[in-house]
């Protein structure tokens, strides 16, 4: 059973590097840095109480009409939405993923199944397992693509085999894209939201342009659902100034994506082989801005972690998140000196 699991990324103390997180190492594109500046005086009005302009723009983005799109208070305030509105009597999460969609089916008195990936192929899903978790009656299944904190991303073939088995099985298929934006030529979920009603795709735009004290995110699927989504969303869930700035972001979404992912791409190859070199510590591959390693040979659970925020780096330490064990990290990159620091105070480390 899945329980409840409240530690995150984030907020590390003064002078501290944090490697814990996972957003675009460039920061925020020019052009929300002004739409920020100029939002300022919106502050003293009400924003709309749905974001209808935003929808639109976020609808173009993604190449799907706006009925098809709700925007929201990031991704997180979306997933609890999610477990209030469709109400899965028997979901199934492919672990280890981010703990708030658990959580937030446990909340409203949901009880998930965990379906175990594991280190020994890398976390990777393969599609029979989970057609066979619907074939034992899951009604909905959660899957990350790509997934955190393992940096894993299914192939669409892989994906369209499990979207038309809950078809099938008349079961909910929800995929979490919070970073596909990293991943070059990566296709989205999204594609299927027309060929199956029950395809539930969420975005996030905090982490491709680094909008995290801002909070945006979008869920996108077939008009039906979304429908019921709107209905049960909060108003005024988008503040204007995060509505605004990430309409800044869409506009200049193609050059500073496409820069992003080649930044990220170089640091993520330059991290995995510096790390690879090092006699204690596994690198698993990843596709996003992050990358997950197991350091084995600690004689105290987090002693890597504690040696790390020794020299003033803080990780995130994965021994307590479902499906995990000591000795697990996931590392977010960052700007090449701060990955230097790191990799410095990585080759210091002797179990």
């Amino acid at each position: 059973m899945i329980r409840i699991d409240r530690v995150h990324g984030g907020n590390p103390s003064d002078g501290v590097l944090d490697f814990s997180v996972s957003i675009n190492p460039l920061g925020p594109p020019r052009a929300a840095l002004d739409a920020y500046h100029s939002s300022i005086v919106d502050i003293a009005s009400y924003p709309p109480a749905y974001p209808r302009h935003l929808e639109a723009a976020l609808a173009r983005w993604l190449g799907v009409e706006r009925e098809c799109v709700l925007a929201g208070n990031g991704s997180t305030q979306l997933i609890y939405l999610l477990a209030r509105v469709l109400k899965p009597q028997s979901p199934v999460i492919v672990t280890p993923t981010f703990s708030e969609t658990a959580n937030g089916l446990i909340i409203e008195g949901i009880e998930p199944c965990a379906l175990n990936t594991t280190s020994e192929c890398n976390f990777h899903l393969y599609p029979e397992a989970a057609i066979k978790c619907l074939r034992d009656g899951a009604d909905a299944i959660f899957i990350g693509r790509p997934n955190s904190p393992t940096g894993t991303i299914m192939k669409i073939d892989e994906a369209e085999e499990i979207v038309t088995a809950c078809e099938r099985y008349d079961a909910w298929c929800v995929f979490d894209e919070a970073f596909i934006d990293f991943v070059q030529g990566a296709r989205s979920g999204v594609e299927f939201i027309e060929k199956n009603h029950k395809v539930i795709v969420l975005r996030s735009l905090t982490k491709i342009f680094a909008l995290p004290g801002l909070r945006v995110g979008c869920v996108v699927g077939h008009p039906d659902a979304i429908g019921k989504l709107r209905d049960a969303i909060e108003p005024w869930s988008v503040n204007a100034v995060a509505d605004h700035v990430t309409r800044a972001c869409l506009d200049a979404a193609d050059g500073f994506v496409g820069e992003t992912r080649e930044v990220v791409s170089v640091a993520v190859a330059r991290m995995a082989d510096a790390l690879s070199r090092l006699p204690s510590i596994r690198v698993f591959p990843s596709v996003a801005n992050f990358m997950m390693i197991e350091v084995e040979g600690e004689l105290i659970p987090g002693a890597f972690g504690k040696h790390l925020l020794e020299h003033g780096i803080m990780l995130r330490d994965l021994r307590g998140l479902p499906g995990c064990s000591p000795g697990l990290y996931r590392i977010g990159i960052r700007s090449k000196s701060d990955n230097d620091r790191f990799l410095k105070a990585a080759r210091s480390w002797t179990p």
